[in-house]
């Protein structure tokens, strides 16, 4: 049996241990780590029994050595930024196939731009392989039946603390903290600032009562086209009281100006923060809300994806691991470029979550 080289770029972190894991002994598969030559990432590699390629970061030669051979990149590192795709265009012009959990929306969106390189070669370049837009995506299918019509789709994602995505939802609310997002509502696109009517929602336990501001998910572009939904709204909150206090605070500041990037200390702040969690602060959740109609009858129907312990990493990683067994063991069915989305069912997402404690909860 020829196997599929499957190549992982990131750094020698927890998140590419764990996709690292979950591929390094699926038989039809060669896996090779594109890191940093540093001696953390040989240990990793060695740690994990596979291949390791050194890419040094901004350096296109390297990543072309390591691209050799290669079925299919996921990229962990980025950079995930607007009208910046040097990883997927480089696999785009080769004919590798690529995929990352980027959750930017304009990132992600704008992943379309190299269809046409991606169909040339006959490569299939996915964006957004993560919690949104792939899970929250694959909720609504679940939810879907239950409609004739779409009215509405309400999206909120809360991580848990300490599982490495506290500083990103900071970063992602601080990335339009001093202007506005263009929200779908009855139809019509309007502006929203990000404190809008933050809400509070009332998860299954272990995770309890989240506040949630509005996020700028590429949800909102996403679902008004795919379902042809009157109303998109995404939220992200954090576990804790205090964060959600400090995380305002911080957004006034670069509101006006105080800084660019988030700050050393602001980061490190945010770290001791999430390590003194609340009972419960470790759980991670995703709610999908849906209103519409079906046989004439308003209806609303309401599906969870609860981390009840501190596996929420585990939810981000599901569809990157799923999409590259799905394409390894049944093939790639198209070339192009899109973003992760109608790419994975629910239940292909579920299998790569059954070693962990995650249940699905409906309403």
């Amino acid at each position: 049996m020829q196997k599929r080289k499957i190549l992982i770029l990131g750094e020698a972190g927890e998140f590419t241990r764990r996709i690292g894991v979950a591929l390094a002994h699926v038989p039809e598969i060669e896996c090779v780590l594109g890191l940093e030559r540093t001696r953390e990432a040989a240990q990793l590699a060695q740690e994990l029994g596979v291949g390791f390629a050194p890419v040094t970061p901004g350096d296109p030669v390297s990543l072309r050595e390591a691209l050799a051979g290669v079925f299919a990149v996921i990229n962990l590192r980025g950079p995930f930024e607007v009208a910046n795709y040097p990883v997927a265009e480089h696999c785009a012009d080769l004919g590798v196939h690529y995929l990352d959990p980027a959750d930017g929306r304009d990132y992600v969106n704008g992943i379309e731009r190299l269809a046409r390189r991606a169909e040339r070669s006959g490569s299939l370049i996915v964006a957004g392989a993560s919690v949104a837009p792939a899970v929250s995506a694959a909720l609504v299918e679940l939810l879907a039946p239950e409609f004739d019509e779409i009215r509405e789709i309400h999206v909120f994602l809360t991580p848990g603390l300490n599982d490495q995505r506290e500083l990103a939802t900071v970063r992602s609310v601080l990335s339009f903290a001093s202007g506005s997002m263009r929200i779908r509502k009855r139809g019509r696109w309007k502006s929203a600032h990000w404190s809008t009517r933050p809400e509070k929602v009332d998860f299954p336990a272990p995770v309890g009562r989240r506040l949630g501001y509005l996020s700028d998910l590429p949800d909102l572009d996403l679902f008004p086209r795919y379902y042809d939904a009157q109303t998109v709204i995404a939220r992200a909150g954090l576990p804790s009281r205090v964060l959600n206090v400090l995380m305002s605070v911080l957004s006034w500041l670069r509101h006006r100006g105080a800084f660019e990037e988030l700050p050393r200390a602001a980061a490190w702040l945010i770290r001791a923060l999430a390590a003194l969690s609340r009972p419960g602060g470790a759980s991670a959740g995703l709610r999908v809300l849906m209103r519409g109609t079906k046989g004439g009858e308003e209806t609303a129907h309401v599906a969870y994806l609860i981390a009840r312990a501190a596996d929420g990493p585990a939810i981000a990683a599901a569809p990157l691991i799923a999409l590259v067994k799905k394409w390894v063991r049944a093939g790639v069915p198209r070339a192009g470029a899109l973003p992760c989305i109608g790419l994975l069912s629910l239940e292909e997402i579920k299998a790569e979550l059954l070693p962990y404690d995650i249940v699905l909860v409906r309403a």
